[in-house]
């Protein structure tokens, strides 16, 4: 049964009052069963590692690896690969990836830990030398561009691994956790130099890193998992970073340096309209006249994950945000950088306006690659060209699946650009 504010807590926020969400709960019983004996589990991983957020600052920390031999594993990190398959293909595929655990100390990954402490930050013990062993395993997988094979060490027979996965709004999902005695690489990782500087650079800050990373090419999701590691920032403020706070992170820090760029582009001078869709989300994208600023509404509909909610919106002025935009949450953000990304590559300035409606098809969440990569999409086709901000909003009505969108919307409401200008 979904409750008036389930589409608001997206299962994180317990609203409800139960310690997991049961809507979750009903998707995650459609996980692939595991068939596994032993005690060891030997295998590929794309690669892709996991940071989790409970118990902060003492975290579970592991990576995340097949089974089964995959011919082409780095494909289970890739959203362009994905994108490509049915809701269904994409849940059974990422809820095979093995998700290996140990606890570990956030500021583990600060200064030097293999020589047994980290003086400057007065820990008071030492870090177990089996712990340093799956940190050091966990930095070297984050590092690498291509796939690479694995061995973690259960601490109970794999048998006992329960049909179960990892769900949530932010990152992809994975399977059943699995408590690491150890791990370690059986081949070589494939560290780009561009990665290597970065990580070795222990003087540049993580966001400088970030943008440096981005700009020269390096995919979204090596960036989170280096942020994730502890393998960017200030040698002595390094921290692992929970994966979900990352990818936001990552989005944020990339597309506020792109934004900074398309202001300094010239103005779009027409008002245009796109359309996108991707396992049961649906969107609509406007561009219109600068400054830019960017606004997102969002509504979960009748039959959805999340039930029939309200209309929920987050926006920017020209000034940018100072605070986290905490009713979208992530998707925000990855709707943002694929806006950004798009004015940057036609060299203009526009506001935009993103509307996402989601229906009964998008039965589990995929995680906010869904956003970045269906909003990519759609601004890559053709636009709508519409003639001025009145044909623009009624065309908007005639295809928008949220009924009452003009009443959230801070840019698109019908207000004269004198009055709007006052109001953002």
């Amino acid at each position: 049964m979904a409750y008036p504010f389930c589409s608001e807590c997206k299962g994180t926020k317990g609203l409800c009052g139960q310690e997991f969400c049961p809507l979750l709960a009903m998707a995650r019983r459609r996980a692939p069963v595991p068939h596994l004996t032993g005690n060891v589990l030997e295998g590929p991983s794309p690669p892709s590692i996991f940071v989790g957020t409970f118990g902060y600052p003492r975290i579970a920390v592991g990576p995340l690896a097949s089974p089964v031999p995959l011919p082409l594993a780095e494909r289970l990190e890739s959203p362009a690969y994905l994108y490509g398959l049915s809701l269904e293909e994409v849940y059974s595929i990422r809820s095979s990836l093995i998700r290996g655990r140990a606890r570990l100390e956030v500021r583990s990954a600060a200064g030097d830990p293999l020589r047994g402490s980290v003086p400057l930050l007065e820990m008071d013990r030492k870090l177990p030398r089996r712990s340093l062993r799956i940190l050091d395993g966990v930095q070297e997988m984050a590092l690498s561009a291509r796939s690479v094979d694995a061995e973690i060490r259960s601490r109970r027979d794999l048998s006992s691994l329960e049909r179960t996965s990892s769900l949530d709004m932010i990152t992809m999902p994975m399977g059943p956790p699995l408590e690491m005695e150890s791990m370690k690489l059986l081949d070589n990782p494939r560290v780009p130099s561009a990665v290597e500087r970065a990580a070795s650079d222990t003087d540049m800050l993580a966001s400088e890193g970030i943008v440096e990373l981005g700009s020269g090419g390096v995919p979204l999701e090596h960036i989170t998992r280096l942020l994730s590691a502890g393998l960017l920032g200030d040698d002595h403020r390094r921290r692992l970073v929970p994966t979900r706070w990352s990818i936001t992170a990552v989005d944020d820090t990339l597309s506020r340096s792109l934004i900074t760029k398309v202001m300094e582009q010239g103005p779009m001078d027409s008002f245009q309209l796109f359309r996108g869709d991707a396992f049961g989300n649906h969107f609509l994208i406007a561009l219109y006249p600068p400054p830019f600023r960017f606004e997102m509404e969002e509504q979960w509909q009748k039959g959805s994950l999340w039930g029939e909610g309200d209309i929920i919106a987050d926006w920017e002025g020209p000034l940018g945000r100072t605070d986290y935009a905490s009713a979208i949450t992530g998707a925000y953000y990855a709707a943002r950088i694929a806006v950004a990304e798009h004015l940057l590559s036609v060299r203009r300035c526009a506001g935009a306006t993103v509307i996402r409606w989601i229906t009964d098809e998008y039965w589990a969440p995929l995680g906010v690659w869904v956003i970045r990569e269906a909003v990519r999409d759609a601004l890559s086709h053709p636009p709508d060209v519409l003639p001025d901000r009145p044909s623009l909003v009624k065309r908007i009505d005639d295809l928008s699946g949220i009924v009452r969108w003009k009443e959230r919307s801070r840019f698109l409401s019908g207000m004269s650009d004198t009055v709007l200008e006052q109001f953002i």
